[in-house]
């Protein structure tokens, strides 16, 4: 356990180091007209970077041994595994339908797998969800979200 946390909080180090040297390449302070293109990015791989480096000390500093528990306890694997599949299906559909289609297949799935939930609530969220997104970022932020190859021919709006 004690060696995936060292890894995992390194490799976290890692990204919020990239992210961090692109987001002041951008300029991570504050324009005329408001944030600048670095400013959020900026700001997220600080928190990622203390917490990876907050990680990194705990886990330096816990006993480990023969003893420790393992990485996945029994059946964690299949829990992961629940989580992992639909959401890369979801993304390898995200080039081809878009993201308010493959968002909608995602739901479905991962609230009937994990969630076990009635199909009258899971088609709800997995409809609304969507739409919802769809209006604020399209028709209040007007920015365009990923419609994918067949998209923007099977969506309605």
């Amino acid at each position: 356990m004690k060696r995936a946390e060292v890894l995992v909080a390194l490799g976290l180090l890692v990204v919020a180091l990239v992210v961090l040297s692109q987001a002041i390449h951008l300029g991570p302070g504050w324009g005329e007209d408001g944030p600048r293109a670095g400013f959020f990015p900026f700001w997220l791989a600080v928190v990622l970077g203390v917490s990876s480096l907050w990680v990194l000390v705990q886990a330096l500093r816990a006993p480990g041994g023969a003893g420790a528990r393992p990485f996945f306890p029994v059946g964690g694997r299949r829990l992961v595994l629940t989580v992992f599949l639909p959401m890369a299906g979801a993304i390898a559909l995200l080039e081809v339908v878009g993201f308010y289609i493959a968002s909608l297949i995602y739901l479905v799935i991962y609230i009937r797998l994990t969630g076990r939930q009635g199909w009258p609530l899971t088609l709800a969220v997995g409809v609304l969800f969507p739409l919802i997104t769809f209006f604020i970022f399209e028709r209040w932020f007007l920015i365009l979200l990923p419609k994918g190859l067949f998209g923007e021919r099977l969506l309605p709006f």
